[in-house]
């Protein structure tokens, strides 16, 4: 949904919420981090526990590579240097394999394609044009391929503000502070749906530019780790063509993700 820029100069943010998952094989547990604040992709419930799409379908490559993992929460903008120091082995959080990512880290093969949407207020006369954005403030997760998307076709014309949590985003949307805001096609249909007073809506038609959102969203790996892509590859390929992915985005979204 979320995240172009590679953040390897800020500092690294606070690992939270280690949840076990269940193991079928002996040896050290990979470590896979996920965000926790993308619902429905990743989410943290208040009792501290992982949850969503993703952490379903981690558990579920677990299983298939037969080893044993953790699910551990990481800030957005940490996730990547977290990666390269080590502090975990992988990670699941709705990122979109980039040309610009590929510099630092490796992928797998891509597990998920996410289209994404503009939001903003119902009768506002926005419908995602740049001549009914232009001159309004646009929100988007810093770091995002969503906020690269805004930046490549209406940098010009709008005001571009960054967040750093979707919720964050969100709030600003609803209180009228932007706009309008970009994000995932599954958080803008949660997002309208659970608006009560019907006054969100998702404007436009989803949002497709190759170059900026790459061919989808894949498991990111440190480039030297090349027989855990592979097992990975090898997982991902399984989930899809046995129908477990389908089966599992069912829950959480209304639309097909399978790449």
């Amino acid at each position: 949904m979320k995240r172009l820029a590679l953040g390897l100069a800020m500092g690294l943010c606070a690992l939270a919420a280690a949840v076990p998952t269940a193991s079928r094989a002996d040896g050290p547990p990979l470590r896979i981090a996920t965000e926790g604040a993308y619902p429905p992709f990743n989410m943290t419930s208040p009792d501290g526990t992982l949850g969503g799409l993703e952490v379903e379908l981690a558990n579920a490559l677990c299983e298939r590579i037969k080893r044993r993992c953790t699910l551990v929460a990481q800030d957005w903008d940490g996730i990547i240097p977290g990666l390269l120091s080590r502090r975990y082995d992988a990670i699941m959080a709705t990122m979109n394999i980039t040309p610009e990512r590929a510099k630092a880290i490796a992928f797998s093969a891509p597990y998920m394609v996410v289209p994404a949407y503009f939001v903003a207020a119902t009768g506002g006369g926005i419908d995602g044009t740049e001549a009914t954005l232009a001159g309004k403030s646009v929100g988007a997760q810093t770091s995002t391929t969503h906020y690269r998307y805004v930046e490549k076709h209406f940098g010009k014309t709008v005001s571009l503000k960054n967040y750093d949590t979707a919720s964050n985003l969100l709030a600003d949307l609803k209180s009228g502070r932007i706009d309008a805001a970009i994000t995932t096609g599954a958080t803008a249909s949660d997002w309208v749906k659970a608006d009560a007073s019907k006054s969100l809506q998702l404007v436009g038609k989803p949002l497709v530019d190759a170059e900026v959102f790459g061919p989808g969203v894949g498991v990111g790996l440190r480039k030297e780790d090349a027989d855990l892509k592979a097992a990975f590859d090898a997982a991902i390929a399984s989930v899809v063509q046995d129908g477990t992915l389908a089966r599992i985005a069912a829950k959480y979204v209304d639309f097909t993700v399978t790449p």
